[in-house]
């Protein structure tokens, strides 16, 4: 009788643990657009696994996703039905709009205080809606300017602009090299590829222009805005910059193939320019990578969003998993990976981006200049209509005609 009530005792031991031990793991849902593309899964799934390898009491399901280009339309259609994954990697411009649909969490109760003190006041405040964060912050890239030394040589350039009015000068020396060589190319495929308006905000910014005034008021028709227009305009006409139809895509191709000696992009498609080049090795051999002369890129952040059909008894689950994402593992995982990410945590900078390249370190410092794309307000629509006046410039018309139809078209999109 003893042997079966220690038996008995074991065995409901067994069981107790077996369920606590049920209860205790949590399954946290995840999605990224970087998910839908094969190459990235170590990168972006490798990071949820390393979490899950460091906290096995949580899993994290990353298997839910959609490509690039339905990915924010069916994010929006699940949370508006309650069925989202429960984290979601999202561009900092879509932010606004989920706030509108009331779809976010606040996770502000459940992230570690000292990690949102290691983040800038004014990171924080992009992700406050009054006293709740409705967003982590989690890494950040921005454009630095691919230079083509070979290219210089041949245009008898010595040394690397350092002035935007140098760029300027440098570009125009090289166009003259030939018949379908670029100095200075600015991307525009005429709506083909979303996001190219933003590549205006550079020459706004080298022009003492901005997309507001003083007041906050859009001002994409300021006189300083007009001659940033005026830039684009001669560039365009003058043969410096490629005309309507080329997408970065392209022109990370017509760089690669030695056509382009000045053009901004990002650190992790330096591979895909130098794929195209006939000899990757001399490719390299001519390559360098400056921030952008004479004004600033601008920041491309992204953020984790929570969304409200999660659990509130998940949420410190996944606390530790936003906080785990933002850490230096993620982002060094991201750097190996080739993806150029710098966190907004500086701590995390200064333990991962140590001894690298001299192209990477351009890109961190670039960063740590880079201006932050508007998130009050949907900057996607009037982006659109920035392509629309950048086609009208190569189309003939002139800049301040284009400035005052893109500043009344803004103007509706926002009135509407």
């Amino acid at each position: 009788m003893k042997k079966l009530a220690l038996v008995l005792v074991v065995m409901m031991l067994v069981t107790c643990f077996t369920f606590a031990s049920a209860e205790e793991n949590v399954t946290i849902s995840y999605t990224s657009w970087a998910l839908a593309e094969e190459h990235l899964v170590p990168v972006y799934g490798g990071s949820c696994d390393a979490f899950m390898a460091d906290n096995p009491d949580i899993t994290v399901d990353y298997s839910q996703t959609n490509p690039y280009g339905d990915y924010l339309n069916q994010l929006k259609i699940s949370a508006a039905n309650g069925t989202a994954p429960y984290v979601a990697h999202i561009k900092a411009e879509w932010l606004p709009e989920l706030l509108e649909m009331g779809v976010v969490k606040d996770i502000k109760p459940y992230v570690s205080a000292d990690v949102v003190a290691e983040y800038n006041p004014a990171t924080i405040a992009a992700v406050s809606n009054g006293d709740a964060m409705v967003a982590m912050p989690w890494f950040g890239n921005t454009y630095a300017m691919y230079c083509n030394t070979a290219l210089m040589e041949q245009a008898g350039i010595k040394e690397m602009p350092t002035t935007w009015e140098e760029l300027l000068d440098d570009a125009y020396a090289i166009s003259d090299l030939g018949e379908g060589i670029y100095g200075l190319a600015i991307p525009n495929s005429n709506g083909v590829e979303a996001g190219e308006g933003y590549n205006i905000l550079p020459i706004l910014w080298a022009y003492g222009a901005d997309y507001r005034d003083a007041e906050g008021k859009l001002a994409l028709n300021s006189e300083n805005a007009v001659k940033a227009f005026e830039c684009i305009k001669a560039l365009i006409d003058d043969g410096v910059s490629t005309t309507v139809g080329n997408s970065f895509k392209d022109l990370r191709r017509l760089f690669g193939e030695g056509k382009i000696g000045f053009y901004w992009d990002l650190e992790a498609t330096i591979k895909t320019a130098a794929s195209a080049a006939a000899n990757e090795d001399e490719f390299y051999k001519s390559f360098k990578a400056i921030e952008i002369p004479g004004t600033t890129g601008y920041a491309i952040n992204h953020f984790l969003v929570v969304f409200k059909n999660t659990p509130d008894e998940v949420m410190p689950a996944v606390g530790r998993f936003l906080d785990y994402m933002t850490d230096s593992k993620v982002i060094d995982i991201f750097y190996k990976g080739g993806q150029g990410k710098v966190s907004g945590r500086a701590s995390v900078n200064e333990k991962v981006f140590v001894g690298v390249s001299d192209t990477s370190a351009v890109y961190v410092s670039a960063m740590g200049k880079a201006l932050p794309l508007p998130i009050d307000i949907h900057f996607m629509e009037a982006e659109t209509k920035i392509v629309d006046a950048l086609t009208m410039l190569a189309q003939g018309k002139g800049a301040q005609e284009v400035a005052d139809e893109l500043q009344a078209a803004v103007e509706k999109v926002y009135a509407d």
